[in-house]
Parts: C-alpha cells; structure tokens; sequence
C-alpha cells in the first residue's frame, strides 16, 4: 500500500467527528529524516529524499491531526528515527553487531549515509547530540495536541530488528506489553497508557543494551486511560 501526504491528512475529517469520550490511538512507523533545517519530517511513498518538505509529512502536521479534535483521550506513538538527509540507496545494513554492544544476536542495524552540512563538517553531528537534537524535537514543542506521545526517538542513527523481533524493536515492545499483558504493572488485566509509557520505555532499552531509548512527552495526565 503506498501511503501519500493527501491520505495522512485526510484522517483528520474522520477525527473531528470523534466524540468527546472516545480514544483515539494513532501510531506510525517508517523512516523519519530531517531537513537542512534540522526540521523533522515523516517519509511517505513518494517524499522527495533530498528535499524532504517535498511531500514528506512534518511532525507538526502529525500532532495536528490529533489537535484540536473532541476526543480528549489521545495517544501518538512513532516508530521512526533519523540520521540526516537520507538517500534511499545509500541504506546500509550491519548484520551481527558485536556482543560488546549489549545486543542480542541475529539483530540487523540499519542506519543511513548523513550527507554533513558544509558547517557541521568540523564538529560533526554525533550521537549525542543527535539525540539531543531528537529529544528537543519530540518533547519541547511550543504547540501541543493534548495527546500523550511515545516516540521511538532513535536519535543514534540506528533503527533496530531481529527475526527474533518481527518488527522495529518499539513497535515489538508496544505488541509485547499489549497482547502479551506485559505492560499490566499492576495485574489487574488492564493495561494504561502510563503503563505502556513505562514498559516500552524499559523493554527498548533493555532488548537494544541501552543503544535506543524512547522519548515520552506527557500532556493531560488526568487521563490515564486504558489501551488494552
């Protein structure tokens, strides 16, 4: 299915006839890059990889389709990271990362070819700054939906599988913690959104031996509403 910007923002018509006590619940998951302008954009089938404005979908206009809508429960998760501007053929895949790593085996990484800014080229954009950068991408936002976000936040340049996984290792641990009921904390058969923010952001960490860690920004606490 090859998804475009037009059927993205479509879906905000059907939100706004969401009704005040409904969830909604949306999640996307693909290649996330950004600009020369260090803004954040959403890969779609025919985003332009050298301009990603052309066609690429901006995290602002992600959140917006949550914005402003009846519902009052709301949740974003984002199975997505960056590495700079991308080139779909320069995507190079690392098979078997070393166990000094803190990773399990049979895990494939793949990571991008950043093309540098002529002005980054002496200082470099690092993996600690990367991450940074992704943390105040995702969590520091003048304008907020209202709705709790997850994102995967894979500001080191890495987006993590395995057989093992059948997934992203984000998307695998918000699959484990619902249907498994792994992120029921307290056993009460239920699983909340705190719940969920909570398992996923420990099983990343753990299943990627620290190399990948989610980003959490919380809005509306009072409703801690259940998922599952």
């Amino acid at each position: 299915m090859k998804i475009k910007r037009e059927s993205i923002l479509a879906l905000k018509e059907k939100l706004l006839n969401s009704k005040v006590d409904d969830q909604v619940i949306l999640f996307v998951s693909g290649h996330g890059l950004l600009d020369d302008n260090y803004d954040f954009y959403f890969a779609t089938h025919d985003i332009d990889f050298d301009n990603p404005a052309n066609r690429g979908i901006s995290y602002d206009e992600l959140e917006w389709l949550l914005d402003s809508i009846p519902a009052r429960k709301k949740l974003f998760m984002m199975d997505a990271c960056h590495s700079g501007e991308v080139d779909k053929e320069e995507l190079i895949a690392f098979n078997d990362l070393k166990e000094k790593e803190g990773l399990k085996s049979g895990i494939k990484s793949y990571t991008y070819r950043a093309k540098v800014l002529e002005e980054d080229k002496n200082k470099g954009i690092g993996l600690q700054n990367s991450f940074e950068l992704m943390q105040e991408l995702f969590t520091n936002l003048n304008r907020g939906s209202g709705a709790v976000v997850i994102s995967a936040a894979a500001g080191d340049s890495y987006a993590l599988e395995s057989d093992e996984w059948n997934n992203g290792v984000f998307t695998y641990s918000v699959l484990d913690g619902l249907k498994n009921y792994q992120a029921d904390l307290n056993n009460n058969g239920e699983v909340t959104v705190s719940e969920l923010r909570n398992y996923v952001s420990e099983k990343v960490l753990e299943e990627t031996g620290g190399r990948q860690k989610p980003t959490v920004r919380q809005e509306n606490v009072e409703f801690d509403f259940r998922v599952w």
